[in-house]
């Protein structure tokens, strides 16, 4: 029987080939769980909607909570959330090859194109397609087949490109994952997932914002909206707003901030971290 994680180490007794052949045990009882998740994976790929992206964003930082909750004290955070990003690459590539554009300057280019290979998988077909803005483009002309990694808006360094996000021709793009996933709510994330879709609740999410202020009326609207939030970043009358908890893209409360002060407010997605 293979041995549990929690099982005490082998003792001094126990000589290297039978450590190696229990590990040869392990090895082989692994590959036969893998074999048996991908099958359940492709079932579950035949009944899913095929039009969209076959990612859910909300549902992965989900499941990857729940595996750090129950995982040994062997194992740690990092370990898991590496080993089931691999496994959930593996599955979306089943069913979709899924491009992965990467915008921004050549100053963080090798840190986005890290991040994103951590996140999307080993395999996955990545690209720098330069600015910001060419890789929000991008996704927009292949919706389904193509996802945009960008630097955070408004982060030090990388130039104030979120302003282009209150164009009306990235309006279908949606913010849908912060990345690296593993980090504390509060920290900003390095970077961001764009694509044509939906953004998913998780729990503990943050909902970014975008809106015109030319009044300078954004803490009043949020106070009187009742929503908790911030201004992360202004480029007159653009602003851009941190807002705690999940909010959809139909959500009522983001008419309030309209009414009382902002204009043309737009919620560009959320995200929420392992």
């Amino acid at each position: 029987m293979v041995q549990g994680m929690d099982d005490p180490a082998p003792g001094p007794a126990d000589s290297l080939e039978a450590v190696r052949a229990e590990i040869d045990k392990i090895d082989a009882a692994l590959m036969s769980l893998l074999s048996q998740r991908m099958h359940f994976a492709d079932r579950l790929a035949g009944m899913k909607d095929q039009t969209g992206l076959p990612m859910r964003p909300g549902r992965e930082v989900m499941l990857l909570r729940q595996l750090i909750a129950a995982a040994p004290a062997a194992l740690d955070r990092e370990f898991i959330v590496e080993v089931w990003r691999a496994l959930i690459g593996a599955s979306l590539r089943r069913q979709r090859v899924i491009d992965v554009v990467v915008g921004g300057g050549r100053g963080d280019l090798s840190r986005m194109f890290d991040i994103a290979r951590r996140h999307f998988g080993a395999r996955t077909r990545i690209q720098h397609v330069g600015e910001p803005q060419a890789a929000l483009s991008r996704a927009l002309e292949q919706p389904g087949q193509c996802v945009a990694v960008t630097p955070w808006p408004a982060a030090p360094g990388v130039g104030a490109w979120w302003p282009a996000l209150c164009e009306r021709r990235f309006h279908d793009l949606n913010l849908i994952a912060g990345l690296p996933l593993l980090g504390a709510a509060n920290e900003t994330p390095e970077a961001c997932v764009f694509a044509v879709a939906p953004p998913e609740a998780a729990g503990g999410d943050v909902t970014l914002l975008i809106g015109f202020d030319p009044h300078h009326r954004v803490q009043r609207a949020l106070k009187d909206s009742g929503l908790d939030g911030q201004e992360v970043a202004r480029a007159e009358p653009r602003v851009l707003l941190r807002i705690e908890g999940f909010i959809g893209l139909d959500d009522p409360r983001v008419g309030a901030l309209t009414r009382y002060g902002l204009e043309s407010v737009r919620v560009l997605g959320a995200y929420a971290r392992v």
